[in-house]
């Protein structure tokens, strides 16, 4: 990937709320984003997407992930369409690949007073993650980049949660220039 500085610019977002409604309270949403300095989005008008992409690093597929993936495309679309750019009926300015993922993460097992009646430590929790590219059509430089992780239930899909994750990744993209 071509970068001035050779690095990206970090931005990064934290503790979005989410209320899930499968959730017993509400989730944050972490989200990291970087912005290649040498892209152009003042030039950018239109989108559309490339094939979609594995889970991000560290996460799996799941029997809900081609349900989150069909649902990510309309998600994704609207975000951008807010931002003001428009979809493209072939090739937009920028393509979109995207890629969504989970993982079971283990709670450390941690001392309490004997009198306490603590919560139980030995259940785990599965975090959901999307990650979301954007690469410029012309010369197929990555030109943006977010990760989302939050909490999620393994039952299955939270339509709010999924939508309010790509939202919040959405808000570090770049707005279209008028």
């Amino acid at each position: 990937m071509t970068t001035r500085r050779g690095s990206f610019r970090r931005v990064i977002v934290l503790g979005i709320a989410l209320m899930g409604a499968t959730l017993p309270a509400c989730a944050d949403v972490v989200v990291h984003s970087a912005s290649n300095p040498s892209a152009h989005f003042e030039r950018y008008r239109t989108f559309s997407f490339g094939p979609a992409e594995g889970p991000p690093d560290g996460y799996q597929s799941s029997e809900l992930t081609p349900e989150v993936r069909r649902r990510l495309v309309p998600l994704i679309a609207a975000a951008l369409t807010s931002r003001g750019y428009s979809a493209a009926t072939d090739k937009g300015d920028f393509f979109i690949m995207f890629g969504a993922g989970r993982r079971t993460v283990s709670t450390p097992k941690l001392p309490v007073e004997r009198e306490w009646r603590p919560d139980d430590e030995s259940a785990d929790f599965v975090q959901g993650s999307v990650v979301v590219d954007a690469f410029e059509t012309s010369t197929g430089t990555k030109v943006w980049h977010a990760q989302s992780r939050t909490t999620i239930s393994p039952d299955h899909l939270d339509e709010e949660a999924l939508k309010d994750s790509v939202n919040a990744l959405a808000a570090s993209f770049p707005r279209a220039t008028p």
